[in-house]
């Protein structure tokens, strides 16, 4: 089989509605999916408007093409299909959808790229009248079957469909075609992959199962419990050239400290390995943020694994926040791009990073200074925007990952009491605060190798917000430092004033109700450190579920990133 060089491809979709963003510059952007939505005006889908996504995307697809990728993932496979009895409006548009689409896959053909859409399981206006029916869903399983064989049927351009069970659409999403949560257990899973896998090996196409999942249901521990991954997969999968399972880097999100995922060095089928270029927790491509070093020593642990059949790179996809790069396009993030060059590069080349930068147009002592350059913006990654004590934790709260960046979530800074006492509880303040501080000095550093190799590098940005992360960490590691508090304070005042559209900080350090509460206790009740589930975990989440979701959440709701429940899935869907 030939390898899967594949790459993502939102960021056209996002050209329709740039001016109307651009009036509102404060207001973020949800980069999770494609806004397919957005060609649509008063319920039509309109012309002018996929006009301007693919004269975009032409300009995409031969850029990512040159640069060595073969396939291409596209949001979304709901607009393409037809639900139960639509009526007559919904019908002329899901017409016009797959005639745009149709332009769209030729368009990334005559590049050589192979385009595969993308779907999550399953979406509200396609749920078949009576719902998910009998005890397993299997009426729902039946239906989702038929609609991706009449798909295949309808589009031999694809190369196939990557299906998305743990995570839905968040709350601001505002399309016709919102998905939902349709599969929580193991056995519906397993039964939905009996029905599908037949269907893509008579079409010879591939069927691509994500195995990221939040923690939703019994299911929702698929990303990183062996256990629950075995009960999901037929035989019939397991045996099939046309199925293939797909892992993110790490047992958990695209973010640091993180092992390689041990899915991939033992996988129990064919897989591809994500990875992400536009670093959705790390600054989205505002600032340098490589990822060469840890994707070459992925590339170096995998070089003779039979498995492995490829990799999927992110360029855009992912996350909220008000930055406004759009990868290979007008409006692009040099540092995004150089990462999506990479991250391919290192595994054609069996984990050389030199070798990759080389090819990147590195040579002789450029390429010495470049790697100098990107140690440094590592180290600060590393040490100032994460917290290097509690980020090589590995923490998990019923059948989620805690993430090792936990202050941090897209564009938003959180430093309340409440993450305060978690972070003390996992880290080492002191040692903490000089690696961060170590790390800072290398900024004139690379504010002088930017100049010589004359990197599009904006130091002055990347300083202010290199030092708001210190700051904000400062004040988490030593909560009773008033001097720490009144300096973020102040630092949160500059950087906003100066960086209107930039990251925005939230400063809640009162005591209450923290103080009167036994939150300690509590961390030590609700979070472990193995993967192991503990009976507790069994008898709080399941008996008990309610009782946190509604009583002990609501306490601590406004100690937490405000983007929770605001943009993302509810936290009552992953807790409960």
């Amino acid at each position: 089989m030939k390898p899967i060089y594949m790459v993502d491809a939102s960021a056209p979709f996002f050209v329709r509605h740039r001016k109307e963003l651009e009036k509102d510059r404060e207001k973020s952007i949800n980069w999770s999916k494609a806004p397919t939505h957005a060609m649509m005006h008063n319920g039509r889908v309109k012309r002018k408007a996929h006009k301007k996504v693919r004269e975009s995307f032409s300009v995409y697809v031969k850029r990512v093409a040159r640069l060595g990728y073969n396939a291409v993932s596209i949001d979304e496979a709901a607009y393409l299909m037809y639900p139960e009895n639509p009526d007559e409006l919904l019908r002329k548009n899901i017409d016009k959808y797959r005639k745009y689409y149709r332009r769209l896959f030729r368009i990334a053909l005559d590049q050589g790229l192979t385009p595969y859409i993308t779907a999550d399981i399953w979406y509200s206006s396609h749920i078949p009248h009576g719902g998910a029916a009998g005890r397993d869903g299997h009426k729902l399983y039946l239906h989702i079957a038929q609609c991706l064989d009449s798909l295949l049927e309808d589009f031999p351009e694809l190369g196939g469909i990557i299906i998305r069970i743990g995570e839905s659409d968040g709350v601001d999403v505002n399309s016709p075609f919102r998905s939902r949560l349709a599969v929580k257990k193991e056995k519906q899973l397993r039964s939905l992959l009996e029905a599908l896998v037949p269907i893509f090996e008579n079409k010879k196409r591939m069927l691509i199962l994500r195995t990221w999942t939040l923690g939703a249901g019994s299911v929702g521990d698929l990303l990183w419990n062996r256990k629950t991954l075995m009960k999901c997969l037929p035989g019939s999968a397991l045996g099939s050239p046309c199925f293939l399972l797909s892992y993110k880097y790490s047992a958990s999100d695209f973010i640091r400290y993180q092992k390689l995922n041990p899915y991939a060095l033992n996988s129990p089928a064919p897989f591809l390995l994500e990875l992400q270029a536009r670093r959705e927790y790390e600054g989205f491509g505002e600032f340098p943020c490589f990822v060469g070093f840890d994707y070459a020593r992925y590339a170096d642990q995998l070089r003779n694994n039979p498995q492995l059949r490829g990799i999927h790179v992110w360029c855009q996809t992912g996350g909220w926040s008000r930055f406004r790069n759009f990868s290979f396009m007008k409006r692009g993030s040099y540092w995004n791009e150089l990462n999506t060059a990479v991250s391919l590069l290192v595994f054609k080349n069996q984990g050389n990073l030199y070798r990759a930068l080389e090819k990147s147009g590195f040579q002789g002592k450029d390429l010495g200074r470049m790697l100098r350059f990107l140690e440094l913006s590592d180290e600060l990654i590393k040490n100032v925007l994460y917290i290097p004590g509690f980020a090589r934790k590995t923490l998990f709260l019923n059948r989620s990952r805690i993430p090792a960046l936990i202050h941090v979530l897209w564009d938003r800074i959180t430093v309340t009491s409440l993450l305060s006492e978690l972070v003390l509880r996992y880290s080492n303040p002191e040692g903490d605060w000089q690696a961060s501080r170590t790390a800072l000095d290398g900024l004139s550093e690379m504010q002088t190798l930017g100049r010589k190799l004359g990197l599009d590098y904006d130091a002055r940005f990347h300083k202010d917000t290199m030092e708001l992360f210190h700051l904000a960490a400062g004040a988490l590691l030593f909560p009773n430092s008033s001097q720490l508090r009144q300096d973020l304070a102040n630092k949160c005042d500059y950087y906003e004033k100066k960086y209107p559209d930039s990251y925005r900080t939230r400063i809640r350090m009162d005591r209450s109700p923290v103080s009167r509460l036994p939150v300690r206790w509590l961390f030590s009740l609700l979070i472990r450190e193995r993967e192991a589930y503990r009976i507790r975990d069994r008898v709080l989440f399941s008996v008990m579920g309610p009782v946190v979701v509604h009583l002990i959440l609501p306490l601590f709701r406004r100690y937490l990133p405000e983007t929770l429940d605001h943009q993302s899935m509810p936290l009552k869907d992953l807790i409960g």
